[in-house]
């Protein structure tokens, strides 16, 4: 990650210092601005005078010496409270008077990782997707003393290379992550409740999804999932189960794509892994059920977002779900779906999931609304 935002920041003709634990990992970084410049001239996206200025921008150093007189920093370590807070107090003094820090993290809580900063209001989350050279979406996050400015700042930054922004309030996994785990999970629980991989992650392609739940999770590394439910203040019940199962998954070796088996196994070709312990006797299901139960529980919890105050407004719902989360663009994003599927109707056919789990318990408001 913090290769790819040193790459759109050089690209923008911004001088970057590129930080890593040695000067060899930080080339490596480097590096790899130079092989998304490569492709991008293959492609004919580039013109190839332009990659030695770009690559001229970028600085790889290895200790905070360097670090003097910044307009920002941007921290895209490992997602770990303690490590992220070992690097803002080690990086922070680099920073120029009114300059701000900013945490690249999918779901720790930026108020949280503010009390390590000198002045929590000058300190803001930005959330880049991976990706960062493709993907335009920047999910910026105020902490509890983040100052308008700060967040003024940050959104010029994203503006500046190139990226959409939504801007959200604090609180676990923010917007997307938030709901983009409550998509994983109701495809673990469909699982469980012996619905065939093969069905889940066929009705989620085709209802437009930009990738298929299980593969995904694959592609996150299973251990890396559960690293980020040990982030979480509580898990529900739902997510208990989740947690458990994809301990045994990784218990078995199936850690995901990395290891060349997950839900998936990988090799000369990918298929699906059929797990023999699961039910094989799920009751009788409409395949739409499926794709209607991946896209529901997402708006749902879009719709939780805006009442707890995560989310201001339901054009950052929309488009956040859509640019940052895989959300089908068909749809128009989570509250056009609601809207193109009726509230009356939406609220009755979460009703008829509310045996699934916690995660289909519906707000009161929403129902006065239907």
């Amino acid at each position: 990650m913090g290769a790819g935002i040193a790459f759109e920041a050089a690209k923008a003709g911004i001088q970057v210092l590129l930080k890593d634990v040695t000067i060899e990992q930080a080339q490596q970084g480097k590096s790899y601005s130079e092989r998304v410049c490569l492709k991008l001239i293959e492609l004919g996206k580039m013109q190839a005078e332009q990659m030695a200025p770009l690559l001229a921008n970028i600085h790889p150093v290895a200790d905070y010496d360097t670090f003097h007189d910044l307009d920002m920093i941007v921290e895209a370590v490992f997602e770990d409270m303690d490590l992220k807070k070992t690097v803002i107090e080690a990086s922070q003094s680099g920073l120029r008077p009114g300059a701000f820090f900013a945490s690249n993290t999918t779901s720790l809580l930026i108020s949280e990782l503010a009390e390590s900063s000198q002045d929590p209001t000058n300190f803001i989350g930005m959330h880049f997707f991976s990706p960062v050279d493709r993907m335009k979406l920047v999910e910026i996050i105020r902490g509890k003393e983040t100052s308008p400015q700060t967040v003024e700042k940050a959104t010029q930054l994203a503006h500046i290379l190139g990226k959409t922004v939504i801007v959200v309030n604090d609180g676990p996994g923010f917007y997307t992550s938030r709901v983009f785990f409550n998509y994983l999970l109701e495809a673990i629980s469909m699982l469980l409740e012996g619905i065939p991989a093969e069905m889940i992650e066929a009705q989620a392609r085709q209802a437009g999804f930009g990738a298929s739940p299980l593969a995904v999770l694959d592609e996150i590394s299973l251990p890396l999932m559960l690293h980020v439910y040990d982030q979480l203040p509580s898990l529900s019940n739902s997510q208990r189960r989740a947690y458990r199962y994809l301990e045994t998954l990784i218990a078995q070796g199936r850690s995901g794509r990395k290891t060349g088996k997950g839900f998936y196994n990988y090799g000369e070709s990918k298929n699906l892994w059929k797990d023999p312990t699961l039910p094989t006797s799920a009751p009788l299901i409409d395949e739409g059920t499926i794709a209607k139960r991946l896209l529901h529980i997402m708006a749902l919890d879009s719709y939780r977002c805006l009442e707890e105050g995560i989310l201001d407004s339901t054009s950052d719902g929309d488009t956040g779900s859509i640019l940052g989360i895989g959300y089908p663009r068909h749809t128009g994003g989570v509250f056009q779906h609601i809207d193109q599927v009726g509230l009356p109707q939406f609220v009755q056919e979460c009703e008829q999931f509310a045996d699934k789990g916690e995660q289909w318990e519906i707000p009161d408001s929403l129902r006065e609304r239907g």
